[in-house]
């Protein structure tokens, strides 16, 4: 499953079946001893758009999975990623990849890379876990 594939699934669908298709992506790209980063992310970004259609959050089990893995591409060395990376975060709600996100602003970061992150703080606070916000 690729980014091509992945844009041509319905936008709405129930979460259980949005839910089978991201766990479908996560066990092809966790087999990739390489995988670009940023097409990563952005197939994530599109589970996360659909994601916005079920007002639901994804099971616990899929967010925790889906927690640990995103934690592990984080780069804060490239805005692009960055800006990519809390858009899925906060689209998806998970917790710890946000904490790692904010945790990032005590390190000297590249100012476009520090605004990126100090907007997504600001702009979602503490309630990374709502499924559906409006600010």
């Amino acid at each position: 499953m690729n980014l091509k594939e992945i844009k041509q699934l319905p936008d709405v669908m129930s979460k259980e079946q949005l839910e089978a298709y991201i766990i479908q992506y996560l066990d092809f790209i966790e087999d990739l001893e390489k995988m670009n980063v940023l097409e990563t992310l952005e197939c994530f970004s599109e589970f996360a758009d659909r994601k916005t259609y079920t007002y639901e959050l994804l099971s616990d089990s899929l967010r925790k999975r889906l927690d640990s893995f995103v934690q592990k591409i984080w780069d804060d060395t490239s805005s692009e990623l960055v800006d990519v990376y809390s858009s899925v975060v906060v689209n998806l709600n998970l917790k710890s990849s946000y904490n790692l996100m904010k945790e990032s602003l005590n390190k000297d970061l590249d100012k476009g890379v520090r605004e990126i992150i100090e907007e997504t703080v600001n702009e979602i606070g503490e309630d990374i876990e709502v499924p559906f916000k409006l600010n």
